[in-house]
């Protein structure tokens, strides 16, 4: 077959493959930065697992000596009849302290590794999805240049212009994966910090339920109020931990993204409730719950400053992708033009 009727019979395919190849062109980052983000989901998984099975051990032996005391009336005697009661309320006090302490350090790790395995599982039914797309991208590539390869057999010494125009094709496909990476990590990072803001609303929320219920119990609010008071206390401080391992895996994919300040969640405690409540210590937890108001407000801060830088780099990250995609998209055109040229001076010699 001549090369003008080899022109001619390649030339509508060769129009559908580089309309695939335009489509899939973002798989290939995507994917790599599909299975960076899998990887990253994987490690923190298999430390926090190994953290859950530190604390279940260490459980075991809190709650040993948590009941040994509560329940030890023998215990409680022997110290009030050598004058040492005070001694054995501080021993229990601390022993009930490990106790719920490591409980609920335990629970938040709890949190951690199912909130992990969720977005583990997410994250590769989009990587499968996206294996799919790669593979016809890498197809149809093949095809193209088996095709390319049938009629210019590789490189083209004879026609240094063509050359050029490949060398520079290749060079701005390279930087568009550079490119569609860093904005999918910038996506990936959006998301990240988008939950984060709610989640943050939500402990919030809990901490501002917590501090009316302090409120109440100062005036008397009795048992129920401590209760709700702890239980509200308890979630704002679960999902405090989410927001600070939302926060921890964006910063994994860009250094850009702002460290959290410390905050402590007041935390109650069911002797001081019980055996040590009065107005003076319930006016100093309502101090310790205000304070914990003002750190987690300051922390929304950062959340939200956070996300507002997010917004800015994602929208000069888009303006560069379009500007990448259309110069690829041009270089891919001047390539096939130019090839074309060469195949029309080429036919005419025959």
């Amino acid at each position: 077959m001549s090369v003008e009727n080899q022109i001619k019979a390649a030339a509508q395919r060769n129009d559908e493959l580089l309309a695939i190849l335009a489509e899939t062109d973002y798989a290939i980052p995507d994917l790599n930065q599909q299975r960076s983000y899998i990887s990253d989901l994987e490690n923190q998984l298999s430390k926090v697992n190994k953290i859950i099975n530190d604390l279940d051990k260490k459980r075991e032996k809190d709650l040993k000596d948590h009941l040994k005391y509560r329940d030890s009336v023998f215990k409680r005697f022997a110290y009030k009849a050598s004058g040492q009661k005070e001694k054995f309320q501080d021993k229990a006090l601390k022993e009930e302290k490990d106790y719920f302490e490591g409980l609920r350090e335990l629970q938040l790790n709890e949190d951690t590794k199912n909130n992990l395995n969720n977005q583990l599982n997410q994250a590769k039914l989009f990587e499968n999805n996206l294996i799919k797309i790669v593979e016809k991208h890498k197809n149809s590539q093949i095809e193209l240049d088996k095709l390319y390869d049938s009629i210019f057999q590789g490189q083209s010494p004879n026609f240094p212009d063509e050359d050029k125009l490949e060398e520079y094709s290749n060079q701005c496909l390279q930087e568009y994966h550079n490119i569609r990476e860093n904005l999918d990590s910038e996506n990936q990072i959006k998301n990240l910090i988008k939950e984060a803001s709610n989640t943050m609303r939500i402990s919030l929320n809990h901490l501002n339920s917590a501090e009316s219920y302090s409120t109440w119990d100062m005036w008397g609010g009795g048992s129920m109020s401590d209760m709700m008071e702890r239980n509200e206390l308890s979630s704002a401080d679960r999902s405090w931990s989410k927001v600070q391992m939302l926060i921890l895996q964006a910063k994994h994919l860009s250094p850009l993204v702002r460290d959290l300040p410390k905050v402590q969640v007041a935390g109650g405690s069911i002797m001081s409730d019980v055996f040590f409540d009065n107005i003076f210590t319930d006016m100093a937890f309502h101090d310790k719950i205000k304070q914990s108001q003002y750190e987690m407000n300051q922390a929304a801060d950062i959340v939200e400053m956070n996300l507002q830088e997010n917004e800015i780099r994602l929208n000069q990250l888009n303006n560069d992708i379009v500007d990448k995609s259309r110069r690829l998209e041009q270089s891919r055109k001047d390539l096939q033009s130019k090839r074309s040229d060469i195949f029309r001076q080429i036919a005419s010699n025959f």
